[in-house]
């Protein structure tokens, strides 16, 4: 979009008198506004505008003294307003000055973290006009917001999971916010994209997928989480992808899926409980991928009561995934194991576990974040736990997500949070035992591996406190 001038004159007459205006309206200590608004009129110029796309101007909404007007005035002149007409303004300025807006008035902490925001922002407002894709823009924005250093904050679009799965976990939906996808989580680097977790039983674990992969391609358009597969459901794609070890690139097929995302994590989290042997001991596994919402609660109960409950000892996988609501997860592990039965002359004989009270090791990483860190800090504060692994994310805010145009949206730090007056963010939780990752979630998982043989150990030498059979308990 290009400002067209309406000058009243010459050219020079436009300039001229709309310097003498310039100068005079300092003086008198006008606000910005009016002095922009003023000048707009002589120069047939929109220059409340094309002051914003200025390098350094201020924010709108912002307007104020004369003094702010000085400070514009220092660092541009009126030549240069006017000369902006020729500027094409950048199709993402809204959204951008949304963004920015949005940090300025909701980030958690109102110093944002020590850094000056309104700079920063005019740093990066002034490289609008080098962005080309909405995909640069996304990564512009990303760029800026990392410089918050705060977790819980991001900028993602609808070529993007999280784009549907944020407002899922907002308003607890586990219905509507269907994507295609193929059940992948990890992060940008660079233009590839580094796969961190991948979902029991889902496309991309049925494909061979690993933990480590680069993707790099899908149908030879670049890979995103979900951009790439839409309109594909229940159509093979061709996948390319870098694999560390590998010398040449890789080719996978798969058929993606079209599903609410914390539906397939829940899914996933059910899918993941298993029972195996070890050295004698039967252990059970289960991988909590996400804490959302209620529904993961009753699931992690449901596999730990039922399914896992007789077994020597419990597998609690922490790593990867989201966050959610810290409360009631760990009840399960701490009521006391009772079994409740019941029979009736109209309904079948029904029996259930009330608690589970076996030794458990938890598997923590760089990727156990938010709730989950919750988590983490409440088994090992309590000792019901060994945890084991490597540190966690120290991702540890209270996040809000902010619709920014029709495909955009903005996750915010809104809320900062303390555990035992300890903060969390940027420190995260240690693990009892440290164990470096290797094979992720795979043959020859380290971690895995490790806690296995402290659970057989903590299962052998672990004392019975009680041997009395339950009727005697009762007299």
């Amino acid at each position: 979009m290009l400002f067209s001038p309406l000058i009243v004159g010459s050219p020079r007459y436009c300039e001229e008198h709309a310097m003498t205006t310039w100068r005079r309206s300092l003086r008198c200590g006008y606000s910005l506004l009016t002095l922009l608004s003023t000048l707009s009129i002589i120069t047939g110029v929109n220059l409340t505008s094309a002051a914003l796309a200025l390098p350094g101007s201020i924010l709108p909404g912002s307007f104020g003294t004369g003094d702010e007007a000085r400070g514009v005035a220092e660092r541009h002149s009126i030549r240069e307003l006017v000369l902006v007409k020729d500027q094409p303004v950048s199709p993402f300025l809204s959204d951008f000055d949304k963004i920015c807006e949005t940090v300025r008035d909701h980030f958690y902490d109102k110093n944002t973290n020590g850094v000056d925001w309104k700079q920063i922002s005019g740093t990066y407002r002034a490289m609008l006009s080098g962005v080309k894709s909405r995909a640069d823009f996304e990564d512009l924005v990303n760029e800026m917001l990392g410089k918050l250093h705060s977790s819980h904050t991001g900028f993602v679009t609808d070529s993007d999971i999280e784009f549907y799965m944020l407002p899922a976990v907002m308003h607890g939906d586990m219905r509507g916010h269907e994507v295609e996808h193929i059940g992948v989580t990890g992060y940008r680097d660079g233009g590839e994209f580094v796969v961190s977790a991948v979902l029991n039983g889902g496309p991309a674990d049925i494909a061979g997928i690993r933990v480590g992969d680069h993707m790099l391609t899908v149908d030879d358009q670049p890979f995103t989480t979900a951009g790439s597969f839409r309109n594909k459901v229940g159509k093979p794609v061709t996948m390319r992808l870098r694999r560390p070890g590998a010398s040449e690139v890789l080719s996978f097929k798969t058929v993606p899926i079209k599903q609410n995302v914390l539906k397939s994590f829940l899914d996933s989290t059910e899918r993941s409980a298993t029972i195996v042997t070890v050295n004698g001991r039967r252990l059970g596994y289960v991988h909590l991928w996400t804490m959302a919402n209620i529904a993961f609660q009753e699931a992690l109960e449901r596999v730990i009561e039922g399914k896992l409950h007789d077994t020597d000892g419990l597998i609690l996988d922490l790593r990867d995934g989201y966050g959610g609501s810290p409360w009631g997860y760990a009840d399960v592990l701490y009521r006391p194991d009772i079994l409740w039965q019941q029979n009736s002359q109209k309904e079948k004989p029904y029996s259930q576990h009330t608690g589970y009270g076996k030794p458990v090791v938890a598997i923590i990483n760089g990727g156990t974040r938010s709730a989950k860190e919750f988590f983490a800090y409440e088994l090992k504060a309590s000792h019901r736990a060994t945890l084991v692994g490597t540190r966690t994310a120290g991702a540890f805010l209270g996040a809000g997500a902010f619709e920014i145009g029709k495909d955009g949206l903005l996750e915010l730090a809104v809320v900062g949070l303390h555990l035992d007056g300890n903060l969390l963010e940027g420190s995260g939780v240690n693990p009892d035992v440290e164990v470096p990752a290797e094979n992720a979630y795979r043959e020859g998982d380290r971690q895995l591996a490790r806690a296995e043989q402290l659970l057989v150990q903590q299962a052998d030498h672990r004392t019975v406190t009680d041997s009395r059979p339950a009727a005697s308990i009762l007299k």
